[in-house]
């Protein structure tokens, strides 16, 4: 009876340490596509870069006004 026990704790600990190895591929996979798709970004879709310059008169008229 005893062995019996013993054996299905250890079948339920070896169940356990698949899943949780299953876990760990699963999340390093998720974490690979996520770096994936951010080095596909582009820094302009991140950041909006002002391209245009201010010439000097708008430079004054910000200053001036606000």
């Amino acid at each position: 009876m005893e062995k019996k026990i013993q054996t299905q704790l250890e079948t339920q600990i070896e169940w356990l340490n698949n899943e949780l190895e299953k876990d760990k591929i699963e999340v390093e996979r998720n974490k690979s596509k996520f770096i994936n798709q951010i080095k596909q970004l582009k820094k302009e879709d991140i950041v909006k870069v002002n391209v245009e310059k201010m010439t000097l008169w708008k430079r004054i008229k910000k200053v001036l006004l606000g």
